[in-house]
């Protein structure tokens, strides 16, 4: 029985809009496509490949077109055969009463089905009452059917994955062919429903389920309002009404999740209705923060200056920058502005200002700091200062750009003693365990010190610092490069097992066969590993192709 790579389902949940579940190596991936005529407009798929489009898209993408084939074909032999029963002709004999009751009795144990009618049909609830949103219904079924209970811990120990809800997506299909009618009155009605239910959704499971927010698809905070700004970017559209809505909503705590969102369509929404709309209710959120330098009234001040961008007012948007250098991206911004004009002695004041009423707070952002000093020390040719900026770089660990900048600043004759008082600095500190990278052998591979990197690996013989090394020393030095292979992969096959291990092995013989001599070395080694490891047949099998 086939338990995995197959398409386990494939709809066209609404015209154009396909949902397709496949059973991948890695799990069940939710494949969603658009197409218009032969043309995939949008796609998205669960998985975790780093491809974009990934493989599963274009296999869904053939699979749709070979669907619509086979309908065709099916409806094409039907309206062949005389008297073939299909539901066409069967609506046509029942009566308006007996449809009628049929669809009453069935929306009545479906759920999906009952949505789907209100979906079709809500349209005529709100010609009939301008007041009246039955989307709000519509969403909040949806939302109540989606099972978190089932799905934490899928999601909850893969950070890669976003929840998908595919309850809401005939929702969305629904508002973009409103939107593509230019029905904007349901598209804005839609919306306005969705940012309420969900977020009032949120809130409830929130309080369940820690941190639920960051596992959700960012589609499903984005949706509402890229279909609402692209209202407002539409012609003959009276946006009085979604400016007010907004307007009031907009200071409601519960919409925090969809808070940069909801500011960016209320800025477009500004532009149109009340210029300064915008201005004044950002100065009304930063009158109510105390802390000026916090990271909220940052977010509040860069909008000002994105709304002074946008209206491409450049003037008033450095006039914020500069009247707030208490917040660091904007003491940054200035200062890099400064040096850019050549003004280095402002620039360093700027930046020492700030460094010495924030020293408590700025040592995880030092190195972006020490990165405009060094630019400025290096503009004025201030060779003591740039030594001591570089080396702030390097002390830790290896770096070949401020490596590089730090040796520039020594004459020859005394480059010699810094340079093994590094490289004893970084042989005492061993690997980085983050990087896992030698800075010790990287500085000789800097160097180009080809022997004593040779005999730095033979001396700390491991697979990763051959693999890693050899490279450099292989050309020279090739029969002890192949004996440095041999000693750390006897080990390594000795000591571990498995298919992936296997396969490293294979793939580290193959770069052994490209040294001089390798070949026969590696034919050497391939026939001692078969006598020896005659019972692991997955070793077998791979070295098969030596």
């Amino acid at each position: 029985m086939k338990i995995g790579n197959e398409i386990i389902r494939l709809e066209e949940i609404s015209p154009n809009h396909w949902q397709a579940k496949y059973r991948g190596n890695y799990g069940i991936y939710t494949i969603k496509i658009t197409i218009d005529g032969k043309k995939t407009t949008k796609f998205s798929c669960s998985c975790p490949s780093d491809y974009h489009p990934c493989k599963h898209i274009a296999m869904i993408e053939d699979a749709i077109v070979e669907r619509i084939a086979q309908n065709k074909k099916v409806m094409g032999k039907k309206t062949k055969q005389k008297g073939n029963v299909t539901v066409e002709k069967l609506l046509r004999t029942a009566s308006q009463k007996e449809l009628y009751q049929f669809i009453v009795r069935q929306a009545r144990y479906n759920k999906d089905l009952t949505n789907l009618i209100l979906l079709e049909f809500a349209e005529k609830v709100t010609e009939k009452n301008n007041n009246a949103n039955p989307y709000h219904v519509i969403l909040r079924e949806a939302l109540s059917r989606v099972d978190l209970e089932n799905i934490e811990d899928d999601y909850y120990h893969d950070s890669e994955e976003r929840i998908e809800f595919d309850a809401l997506d005939p929702v969305f299909a629904k508002a973009k062919e409103y939107f593509h009618q230019k029905n904007y009155r349901e598209v804005i009605l839609i919306c306005k429903a969705y940012i309420e239910e969900f977020a009032e959704w949120l809130r409830q499971k929130s309080k369940k389920f820690n941190e639920i927010e960051a596992f959700i698809d960012a589609e499903y905070y984005e949706f509402p309002f890229r279909m609402l700004g692209h209202v407002v970017e539409s012609s003959g559209v009276d946006l009085k009404e979604l400016y007010d809505y907004c307007c009031v909503e907009i200071r409601n705590s519960k919409y925090k999740v969809f808070d940069n969102d909801f500011h960016n369509l209320f800025m477009k929404l500004s532009q149109k209705v009340n210029p300064n709309g915008f201005i004044e209710l950002q100065d009304e959120l930063l009158s109510n923060i105390s802390n000026k330098s916090s990271y909220e009234a940052e977010i509040i001040l860069k909008r000002k200056i994105d709304l002074y961008k946008l209206n491409e007012q450049p003037k008033k948007a450095w006039e914020i920058i500069e009247e707030n250098i208490q917040i660091e991206s904007f003491c940054k911004k200035l200062a890099e502005k400064k040096i850019k004009e050549k003004k280095f002695a402002e620039a360093k004041k700027l930046i020492e200002n700030y460094l010495g009423k924030n020293q408590n707070k700025t040592h995880r952002t030092s190195w972006d700091w020490n990165k405009l000093l060094l630019e400025i020390a290096q503009k004025e040719k201030d060779t003591p200062t740039i030594r001591e900026i570089s080396f702030t770089f390097i002390k830790d660990n290896f770096d070949a750009e401020y490596f590089k900048i730090y040796k520039s600043t020594f004459a020859d004759k005394e480059w010699a003693a810094a340079f093994e008082q590094l490289f004893t600095r970084y042989k005492n500190k061993g690997i980085n365990a983050y990087s896992d990278r030698n800075s010790a052998a990287d500085i000789l591979v800097a160097e180009n010190a080809v022997e004593r990197l040779m005999e730095f690996v033979e001396k700390r013989l491991s697979v990763e610092l051959v693999e890693r090394y050899y490279e450099h020393f292989a050309t020279n030095f090739p029969q002890k490069t192949l004996l440095m292979f041999r000693k750390v992969l006897d080990k390594y096959a000795k000591d571990n097992a498995g298919r992936n291990v296997y396969e490293h092995i294979a793939l580290l013989l193959k770069k052994m066969q490209k040294i001089d001599g390798g070949k026969k070395f590696v034919k050497e080694m391939v026939e001692q590993y078969r006598v020896r490891y005659k019972n692991r047949k997955a070793m077998r099998e791979i070295l098969s192709e030596f």
